[in-house]
């Protein structure tokens, strides 16, 4: 008996996870190669002749045509490029620095959780009297998985070292520059939320209050053509009446609306990441349920009104990232480097 009860608590110890001691995900590691990036640009056109505003427009224009960095290049090496690139105006440069710098920092985080915890496991086993050889097994299989973690992230870390810090405020500053230019996972990053960090809250009060004035925009602008994450988080926060649970940055920043939380579940369960998804599936099943609730609940005119909201929407074909970008809670994954290659939408667009 004593036996199961040194296997059942140290089974609670093994399973508290990473994961929860971190806060997030792990950070996105990219692959993509692209073209070396341009440490200036030449617009091809007389000063004397430009406007300060033609000038800078043209600026814009020659730099969306030039490949970032890739993705595994060390942030110092290109950190000064990026930066003149996002001040010029280019909207996967600030996505870029943004998710640079939350990659590192999220590594961070994580690094410590991975100490914490291994920290805590050997705390459990000093103070253990006797410990059975399957306990033993168990410890040594989670030391394994708690290394590999390290050295993972140790490497992730390497693209950081001696990259000139950015704060908390000027990180978000970078995703909120890339999402008011149509970037697409910049949009969705930021209207949700994920730009900010519950252990910086402090240090972005202020982008916070323009942030609860602009979500709202962002990410209907994001839902509207087509994001399946963007669309799935704002129809949680549509939805997100006063029952007590915990609400995200997104739910806190728009008024709860039954037509426009119907609209949404009903374009999302046309969405084909949606229908390609496993019956049982977390993200499947909530959409299923929230539609059912709100079409019960909804009058004739409210049902009206959201399917005209539903009708609005983009349907495009879905991509293989869309279902790794669902979280059931509503949350949006990381934004790692290599999607900041992705075109603005007017950019898109005009091509």
């Amino acid at each position: 008996m004593k036996h199961r009860l040194l296997i059942v608590a140290a089974a609670v110890l093994l399973t508290g996870g990473v994961g929860y001691l971190a806060g997030r995900g792990a950070p996105a590691v990219s692959g993509d190669a692209a073209e070396d990036d341009a440490a200036s640009v030449d617009t091809g056109r007389g000063s004397e002749t430009s406007t300060p505003a033609a000038a800078a427009a043209d600026a814009v224009k020659t730099q969306a045509d030039i490949s970032l960095p890739d993705a595994d290049t060390p942030l110092l090496q290109i950190h000064e490029a990026l930066t003149r690139r996002a001040a010029a105006g280019d909207a996967r440069a600030a996505c870029r620095l943004a998710a640079e710098h939350e990659r590192c920092e999220s590594s961070r985080q994580q690094l410590r959780a991975v100490d914490e915890q291994d920290e805590q496991q050997t705390r459990w086993l000093d103070a253990q009297q006797q410990v059975t050889d399957q306990m033993r097994q168990r410890l040594t299989q989670s030391r394994n998985r708690l290394e590999s973690r390290r050295v993972f992230l140790a490497q992730v870390l390497v693209n950081c070292e001696a990259a000139p810090p950015l704060s908390p405020a000027d990180r978000a500053r970078y995703w909120r520059q890339a999402a008011l230019a149509g970037h697409l996972p910049a949009m969705r990053h930021y209207a949700s939320g994920s730009a900010f960090r519950l252990h910086e809250l402090m240090e972005t009060l202020p982008a916070l209050q323009t942030y609860r004035r602009e979500a709202e925009t962002i990410a209907v602008r994001a839902a509207t053509h087509g994001d399946v994450a963007s669309m799935y988080a704002l129809a949680l926060a549509y939805a997100s009446f006063d029952d007590g649970r915990r609400r995200s940055f997104l739910a806190q920043s728009v008024t709860p609306d039954l037509p426009r939380a119907l609209g949404w579940f009903t374009a999302l369960s046309r969405h084909p990441a949606i229908t390609a998804l496993p019956k049982q599936h977390p993200v499947a099943t909530t959409v299923a349920r929230h539609l059912a609730e709100l079409q019960a609940a909804a009058t004739a005119d409210e049902a009206a009104q959201a399917a005209r909201l539903a009708a609005t929407v983009q349907v495009r074909a879905a991509e293989p990232r869309d279902a790794a970008l669902l979280v059931p809670n509503g949350a949006v994954r990381e934004v790692g480097p290599d999607a900041c290659s992705a075109e603005p939408l007017a950019a898109a667009a005009a091509r």
